[in-house]
């Protein structure tokens, strides 16, 4: 990389309105899908008591996002609980996150590579618009290793000058550790890559003046350790809904490098698996190659950069944390996603960045490369804002269907979320107290559905996840229904040929 002395503020304003209008585009007011509208569920309640309580009633992960949970619940007393304020918020984390580590890089090229990738990351662009924990934790770590990346590149600035960076440092070590289980893993990977990166000498000058942060990190990650120890004593777990395999590992790189907009959406992945990509071989072919060389490219320079021994050392350092929880995941059979390696994201911009600038300077090939590359990168990220195979389950409008057929005096079966029903105010039944309202029906067994009639309407949402024994699909075919409509992640079935209003 470029590392010359540049004055960071002539391009500081210019980030910020790009990093602005980043957020502006990825942001939308589209239907929570399912794991946001347990978000929206537990942020509601006047108080965090009150709002702790329902998250332990869910006893699923999000109850080891203790610090992700305390400040969307206080977003929400400020901002509202709407799609769009959920989601807004993630800016908070996103745009000082990738101006401080764009503005960490000496040089302009250096910083206006990273920022390209960072403001521009397909990733970010589809976690900005989730109400998850993933902002916050990709915010948190591109500080901290924002910070780091200064120290390496400005070995000799006083240690005494540099108070309000290791106050950002700590203050981002922690809220990384808190905003989950997973990212208190992670938050070794800093400090590890810092050990490796800096001369022994200033890391003994910086752990002589600051040693106190140092040890209040500690203690604090000591607290949310043992927090996390006892959600895992008392059973809090992630829903487990298909087993840990190598087709997890390879998406978890898909995901990272930037493939998501240009290849098919979510659900067409988990309804054909692989078969699916064939459609976008092409495009998906082209980037994957650019993302090779570009690897390669950066290998090579970091390698010289560096040294060999520090190197691995580095890569250690990255490898060890990732490699712990691929293992935990298929020891306890936990699914490791992509969006769990949100921490690890400042690592693949410093290969990107690194591997870009160093094609960058090999002649006209190298800039054709380059090019491409950052043209599939942001394509990939308007794709995933814009493409309407990479929408999300449509819970605002299934419900809104189910609440016409109610008020036209059909019965309906709701089989999926029943917190997304509530959510957007779809009545429900409750046979306990002779409450009328959809029916709500999750991974029902035959003997259910003989006692429960034939419904009029049926809104059924992902067969894996709500229909696990293909119960109701069989009771559908069986019963002649018929499909009379389609939305993101929900099929609309009816047993009168009529259609809904």
């Amino acid at each position: 990389m470029n590392f010359s002395t540049a004055n960071p503020q002539r391009t500081g304003w210019i980030f910020l309105a790009g990093a602005v209008f980043a957020c502006l585009l990825a942001v939308t007011t589209h239907s929570f899908w399912i794991d946001e509208v347990l978000i929206a569920r537990v942020v509601q309640p006047a108080t965090l008591t009150e709002a702790w309580r329902q998250l332990y009633a869910i006893h699923g992960s999000d109850l080891q996002m203790p610090l992700y949970i305390v400040w969307i619940w206080s977003a929400a007393k400020i901002f509202g609980t709407s799609e769009l304020a959920l989601r807004a918020v993630n800016a908070l984390w996103f745009i000082p996150g990738v101006l401080a580590f764009a503005l960490a890089f000496n040089g302009r090229a250096a910083r206006t590579t990273v920022f390209l990738l960072a403001a521009g990351s397909p990733f970010l662009w589809y976690y900005l618009n989730e109400a998850r924990a993933y902002s916050m934790e990709a915010g948190t770590s591109l500080l901290v290793f924002a910070v780091i990346l200064h120290w390496w590149q400005n070995p000799e600035t006083p240690v005494r000058t540099e108070w309000r960076r290791v106050l950002v440092l700590a203050a981002a070590l922690v809220l990384l550790g808190g905003s989950s289980l997973l990212c208190l893993i992670f938050a070794a990977t800093p400090p590890l890559a810092a050990a490796v990166l800096l001369p022994a000498r200033r890391l003994r000058e910086l752990a002589l003046v600051f040693w106190p942060a140092g040890l209040a990190v500690l203690g604090m990650w000591l607290l949310i350790g043992l927090y996390y120890l006892w959600t895992l004593h008392d059973g809090a777990r992630a829903t487990n809904i298909a087993e840990m395999g190598w087709k997890n590992v390879v998406f978890i790189g898909y995901e990272l490098f930037g493939f998501t907009g240009l290849g098919p959406g979510r659900l067409e992945i988990r309804d054909g698996g692989f078969g699916v990509f064939r459609a976008h071989a092409a495009e998906l072919f082209l980037f994957g190659t650019t993302i090779f060389i570009l690897t390669m490219l950066a290998g090579r320079d970091l390698w010289r950069r560096l040294g060999g021994k520090n190197f691995l050392l580095l890569a250690l350092a990255v490898l060890l944390p990732a490699g712990f929880i691929l293992a935990a995941g298929a020891v306890l059979h936990f699914r490791v996603l992509g969006r769990h390696f949100a921490a690890l994201l400042p690592v693949v911009f410093l290969i990107l960045a690194t591997g870009a600038l160093a094609g960058w300077r090999r002649g006209a090939a190298g800039k054709i490369l380059v090019t491409v590359f950052f043209a599939g990168w942001l394509a990939s990220a308007l794709s995933v804002r814009l493409a309407a195979r990479h929408e999300k389950d449509d819970y605002r409008n299934a419900a809104a269907i189910a609440k016409t057929a109610l008020a036209a005096g059909r019965t309906v079966w709701w089989n999926a979320q029943a917190e997304g029903a509530d959510y957007y105010h779809l009545p429900l039944a409750d046979a306990g107290a002779g409450a009328p309202g959809a029916r709500v029906l999750v991974n029902p067994v035959p003997d259910t559905l003989l006692a429960a009639g034939r419904p009029d309407v049926v809104i059924a949402s992902r067969r894996d996840v709500y229909d696990a024994y293909g119960a109701l699909a069989e009771f559908l075919a069986r019963e002649h229904y018929r499909q009379r409509a389609s939305l993101t992640g929900f099929n609309i079935w009816e047993r009168n040929p009529a259609k809904l209003k």
